[in-house]
């Protein structure tokens, strides 16, 4: 009695479970163990590495399937595989490395022989997955910048140097003379409405008796400021309209005094004057 009990769950146990997956699984197919390899190793963030595994097929018949990557639950990448019957194939995709934690590891899916009638068999494979690579990345720090944003500057100046040269080989004499004259005079006349300009304020401040007078001045300075203060009282006792004149006279100063200063401006404006100059004489002439 105990044996016909024995053989009815034996039955029944085998009617649950399908034949051919017993029989398709095969335990010494798949993944060598500890089977994930960096094509550089140590490696750090930002790096372009590949990233191998090794599958072996001790089995008669052709294996075939897909490989895919991951870093924890990333995908990385997969690819498609055949080996042949008592073959090694090795696997690989590019990987650009990031900062962090990092658990490598590699899977087989939809792994099947091919027999030899042509027909495919699925199988499960005990050696599906490869044991976990981790790797912990540190944030690369820039080392590097300052000398590099040093080259670069010195790169540049290097290359204005040789344009200005080049640039300076090729003008015209005349031309080169023409515009150190102009540079000459524009510096000149610069100089000349920076002392009015400082003139018409000092003048200014003595008509409204400013305590904010130069008081640090020289001899001379000091002489001069006291007949231009002797000549500014008599005239305000005689003419009340002088501060708004001079205060006229001191915005024009500030306008060309701004305008001669700074070279692009000045050579800016006095294109367009040129320019004007010419389109009215066109016109004239035409």
């Amino acid at each position: 009695m105990p044996l016909k009990k024995l053989g009815f769950i034996l039955i029944l146990i085998f009617s649950i479970i399908p034949v051919k997956n017993i029989f398709a699984q095969i335990p010494n197919v798949g993944f060598i163990p500890s089977n994930i390899w960096y094509s550089a190793d140590p490696f750090g963030e930002g790096d372009k590495i590949k990233i191998y595994t090794l599958l072996y097929n001790p089995d008669s018949r052709e294996l075939s399937g897909t490989v895919i990557f991951f870093d924890s639950t990333t995908l990385l990448g997969q690819k498609s595989f055949k080996i042949a019957p008592k073959g090694v194939k090795d696997l690989s995709i590019d990987w650009t490395v990031t900062s962090g934690n990092h658990t490598i590891f590699a899977k087989i899916e939809n792994a099947k022989f091919l027999n030899s009638n042509g027909s495919y068999e699925e199988v499960y494979l005990a050696e599906n997955k490869t044991e976990e690579s981790k790797r912990d990345v540190p944030k690369k720090i820039i080392t590097e910048l300052p000398n590099t944003i040093a080259n670069k500057i010195t790169e540049s100046t290097t290359a204005i140097s040789d344009i200005q040269k080049t640039i300076k080989d090729k003008t015209p004499t005349f031309v080169t003379k023409a515009i150190d004259s102009v540079e000459n005079l524009r510096t000149n006349i610069d100089l000349s409405i920076e002392k009015n300009k400082e003139s018409v304020q000092n003048e200014l401040n003595i008509l409204n008796n400013n305590s904010n007078a130069k008081k640090d001045l020289t001899e001379e300075e000091l002489a001069t400021q006291n007949k231009i203060k002797d000549k500014l009282v008599d005239l305000q006792k005689s003419n009340n309209i002088l501060k708004p004149f001079k205060y006229v006279e001191l915005f024009f100063l500030s306008i060309f005094a701004f305008i001669f200063k700074y070279k692009i401006l000045f050579y800016c404006i006095l294109i367009l004057i040129l320019f004007l100059i010419l389109r009215f004489i066109w016109k004239l002439v035409f």
